[in-house]
């Protein structure tokens, strides 16, 4: 078959200005979805559960007395996750588009299918991204809402970055295999999960540390933004993160020998306040990782000489991994990941044996050698049913709630009518909001938002928005945008609506509905949004138009309650007016934020979805009423 030549597109459907890419797919919607078909096909004692990306144990119904994990996160970072489930590492992983964190919605579904008649509890084990730490954490409160036991360890122990308060904290990079290993084998030796979360957390936050450096970006990375993206024949970018994210700085290309001291003095620095702190007293783990495009040959050279010079420093090394753990595509470079042995059960988890495809086969003298159980796996399907149906549930979830106040069927038809200016506006802005993001992010922001306002048209045309209770409508919303958004927008726009249904929740049936109850509505969400996105008014986000709304709306409402129209205008011309004063400002937060240390000289994509939104909302309304 010959290689397929896709012009001015990514492999994941989202636009960058990528002339032409080499890829063997089929067509581009279903490539990550072939990917996982292909993973269970040659692994069958792997499922995928049915029209998800969730790949799970065959047999994770037989684990009883045993705590359950799951990880995940965007595509493109093969083999992690998926490729590390198994007897002795992860139940599940659930997968997003590429570079994309996999949405709430389905990681809850994972959740839910794990959690079915086993009270020993669930692990989720996260790298420290906002996408993937925001929809994983979602996904973790309403699993707690409906009784289930988890817990959740964030790892970030990318060293490459200075700490500060603005920042994320530090990224979750390769070392996070090492807790999955680590995790699965407490776990298949029937730890408790607070014994697993304790131990791993420790480890993953204090005990661990990595270093990154690339030497040629992926070419969908080079499409997808401006400035550090872009490394000169002779750069090298000390600190990249799998997702393309600069680091510390670019160094010249010089040997093997030189990157690595490169590496390791920053690594090592007494004076930098990420580094990792090593007594020569006690062993370490060295996990070497191939970012994914660079040969084997050049792999074990680079091995080699890690070895040597962490040896040279007087450092005793009781384990060594290399291979492809966790990639970027076909990014040329490397990671070295270094964990310190406090205690022999680290060893001893690490040795012991699974069946995880990509866990790699170590000959050392300490490992035990296992025979492989010869799974008979004739004629055993390649996906399997969910255990649950989840559109179902949540309208039976919905409607065992408070449903709030009750408007007019007439009011009703309005409502849906100005949610349908929204959706149209937005779908509209696609290219434009695709422009702005490219300038510092991944140039998806319009295709995301467009994603969800045709899934909130669809459900509109088909009668699922019940408009005369906004709780019910803003739930449902919520819940949809979960699913069929993804990343951090996705997760974002999904707390802002199920905060502002609460507002609603807390209202009697007959409590009317009115500017202010909107209001108070839209203050919820803003908080919701804060709590758990941990941005700042002022930090170049949704969150300044939407701030910046709801202070002209209940100025506007203050000096004449009456006129609510009036008052709507004005929140809509705020939003805009704001969208505008981030032109020339800095992001603090946010991919933004690592892609450049210079003001942009776009509007954030997010305040002006924000304002054109809110602008469709109000002449919507002054149509109609």
């Amino acid at each position: 078959m010959a290689a397929k030549v896709l012009a001015k597109t990514s492999i994941y459907g989202s636009v960058h200005s990528v002339s032409k890419i080499k890829k063997l797919i089929n067509e581009v919607p279903t490539t990550v979805d072939d990917a996982l078909l292909g993973l269970v096909m040659a692994n069958r004692g792997l499922v995928l559960l049915e029209n998800q990306r969730i790949v799970i144990r065959r047999d994770h119904a037989e684990m009883v007395g045993k705590v359950k994990l799951i990880s995940g996160g965007g595509s493109g970072n093969e083999p992690a996750h998926a490729s590390f489930v198994g007897p002795g590492m992860l139940t599940a992983a659930v997968i997003g588009d590429v570079f994309t964190a996999p949405p709430s919605s389905t990681i809850l579904c994972a959740i839910r299918e794990l959690a079915k008649n086993h009270p020993d509890g669930i692990l989720l084990i996260v790298k420290n991204y906002t996408g993937d730490r925001l929809n994983f954490g979602v996904a973790m409160e309403r699993a707690r809402n409906e009784g289930i036991n988890i817990k959740m360890i964030v790892v970030g122990e990318d060293c490459s970055m200075p700490v500060t308060e603005k920042l994320q904290g530090r990224r979750g990079l390769a070392g996070t295999i090492l807790i999955h290993k680590l995790a699965g084998g407490m776990a298949e030796e029937g730890k408790t999960l607070e014994d697993i979360f304790s131990s791993c957390r420790s480890a993953s936050m204090s005990d661990m540390a990595t270093i990154s450096v690339g030497l040629k970006l992926t070419n969908f990375l080079r499409g997808m933004s401006k400035g550090s993206l872009v490394l000169g024949e002779n750069e090298l970018e000390l600190g990249l993160g799998i997702n393309g994210e600069p680091g510390v700085h670019k160094i010249s290309m010089g040997t093997a020998a030189e990157i690595v001291h490169s590496m390791l003095e920053h690594m090592l620095n007494p004076n930098s306040r990420t580094r990792i702190e090593l007594d020569p007293a006690y062993p370490i783990i060295v996990l070497i990782n191939n970012m994914g495009g660079s040969s084997k040959l050049e792999e074990q050279v680079f091995t080699m000489e890690a070895l040597k010079q962490i040896t040279n420093e007087g450092y005793k090394i009781s384990r060594v991994y290399c291979g492809t753990f966790l990639t970027s595509l076909e990014t040329a470079g490397f990671s070295i990941t270094i964990l310190k042995v406090k205690t022999p059960e680290i060893l001893k988890y690490l040795d012991a044996p699974t069946s995880a495809p990509g866990w790699p086969r170590t000959l050392c003298a300490a490992c035990v050698s296992t025979q492989d159980k010869v799974l008979q796996d004739t004629g055993l399907p390649l996906c399997i049913p969910s255990s649950s149906v989840r559109e179902d549930e949540e309208a039976g979830r919905v409607l065992t709630l408070n449903a709030g106040p009750k408007i007019t069927d007439k009011s009703a038809v309005s409502l849906l009518q100005v949610l349908n200016f929204a959706t149209d506006a937005l779908s509209a802005c696609e290219f434009q909001l695709n422009q702005f993001d490219a300038e510092a992010g991944d140039g998806d922001t319009g295709t995301t938002l467009k994603r969800g306002a045709e899934a909130i048209k669809r459900a509109s045309k088909s009668g699922k928005l019940i408009t005369n209770r906004p709780y019910v409508m803003l739930e449902t919303i919520s819940t949809i945008l979960e699913s069929t958004m993804g990343g951090t927008a996705g997760a974002l726009y999904s707390i802002f609506f199920a905060a502002a249904a609460k507002a609603f929740q807390k209202k009697n049936e007959n409590d009317p509905v009115n500017a202010q109850t909107w209001l108070e509505a839209l203050r919820e969400g803003i908080a919701a949004v804060m709590r758990y996105g941990r941005a700042e008014i002022g930090d170049r986000t949704m969150l300044d138009s939407l701030s910046s709304a709801a202070f002209a709306l209940e100025a506007a409402l203050t000096l004449n309650p009456d006129d609510q129209l009036e008052a709507l205008g004005k929140a809509a011309a705020a939003a805009e007016d704001e969208a505008k004063e981030t032109i020339g400002k800095k992001a603090l937060i946010g991919k933004a934020s690592d892609s450049t240390n210079l003001p942009l000289l776009m509007p954030d994509p997010g305040a002006h979805a924000v304002g054109i939104w809110m602008r469709a909302v109000y002449e919507g309304c002054r149509l109609l009423f």
